[in-house]
């Protein structure tokens, strides 16, 4: 018999080794193609910095480690949400914060809910934007318009962080409510729509700044979360408004201190509410929010520009005609405008009830 020198056994045994199986790693024969449930949520950072800038990457494993959101077609099926209202885009993995706070998040897929929660902790938003930002949300509308109900719905169904964080203002169009302009065959609703190149009625404009047309609440949350990412609030706004007896007008008194100082144009809107318009499309026939005064500032800059040191507070005071209405149906918006391109952004704005202050709001 011919025997088999012995390097070869040694190298045939070596083989023989590398091919052993760890018990600890094996993997089943048949794993399914479906993602198989329990599903387990992880994230890369459990704190963030609120700036709008630093983002949280999200993974959603399945039994069998495989990362879901790495996969477009599962993607699409995947729902990351907090129990705060945050969410992550729709086939998105990532995130981002402008609010402090604990977050809370979870998952779903194809409507299966995962096993676990994440916890998110943003901080330090007042190293970003010392003041509370609130976005100024001006409505081209009309009572005779049929899709503007469906904006106000809409505007109603936004989420509480984006009605914690804006001013609405409803500029009549064509309409019972319009402003006209002096000297103008335009009323404000009008020259707004044609200004910010709207198709007609209803149209959104946002801080000046962005012109939205989509009726649904989402895309308005989404429009403005993402202004008040890119635009911090510098400057803060407090306002006092009271009905003087002997004069019979609205004595409105508006302050404004900048966090980093810059040029600034304070303005006002003597906004009207609680009003029923029978004729009118809205399902519950109220309109508020209507605009029946405003200072030539309203969509851009004046000539009354003021240079405002850091931390320095400047003032306003106007006296406004209540015209024909009931006190306790009026409000006063108080904004403040800076330089945006050619044009001009709303920074910042608040609303005070008739015979109410608002003080300044930090983050």
């Amino acid at each position: 018999m011919k025997r088999i020198p012995l390097y070869i056994s040694a190298v045939l045994l070596a083989v023989s080794c590398s091919g052993t199986v760890d018990p600890d790693n094996q993997q089943p024969d048949n794993i399914p193609e479906e993602y198989t449930e329990p599903f387990t949520l992880s994230a890369d950072k459990t704190e963030v910095e609120a700036s709008g800038k630093d983002y949280v990457t999200f993974s959603l494993k399945d039994a069998y480690g495989r990362d879901l959101m790495t996969d477009k077609n599962a993607l699409q099926g995947i729902n990351v949400v907090s129990e705060e209202g945050q969410r992550v885009a729709r086939m998105e993995t990532m995130t981002r914060f402008i609010d402090d706070g604990t977050y809370n998040f979870s998952a779903t897929y194809k409507g299966r809910k995962c096993e676990n929660t994440v916890q998110i902790t943003a901080r330090n938003r007042s190293s970003y934007e010392k003041y509370h930002k609130n976005v100024a949300i001006y409505k081209a509308t009309a009572t005779w318009c049929g899709p503007c109900a469906y904006m106000t719905r809409a505007l109603e169904g936004m989420n509480e962080v984006s009605k914690n964080h804006s001013v609405e203002l409803c500029w009549h169009y064509q309409d019972e409510l319009a402003l006209e302009i002096p000297g103008s065959d335009y009323d404000c609703g009008t020259f707004l729509v044609s200004y910010f190149n709207g198709s007609g009625v209803p149209t959104v404009i946002l801080d000046l700044k962005e012109t939205v047309i989509e009726k649904a609440s989402s895309a308005l949350d989404n429009a403005i979360w993402e202004l008040r990412a890119e635009h911090p609030a510098t400057c803060g706004i407090k306002a006092e408004a009271a009905y003087n007896q002997e004069t019979g007008k609205i004595d409105v008194c508006a302050h404004l201190t900048s966090s980093t100082g810059g040029s600034y144009d304070l303005g006002l809107a003597l906004l009207l509410n609680n009003q029923v318009i029978p004729s009118g499309t809205n399902d519950d026939g109220k309109y508020s929010h209507i605009v029946r005064a405003a200072t030539g500032n309203y969509f851009m800059y004046s000539d009354a520009i003021a240079e405002v040191a850091e931390d320095e507070e400047i003032s306003m005071t106007q006296n406004i005609d209540p015209l024909k209405y009931d006190i306790d149906d009026l409000s006063v918006a108080v904004f403040a405008l800076v330089k945006d391109g050619e044009g001009a952004r709303i920074d910042n704005i608040i609303e005070v009830k008739v015979g109410e202050s608002v003080d300044y709001m930090l983050n």
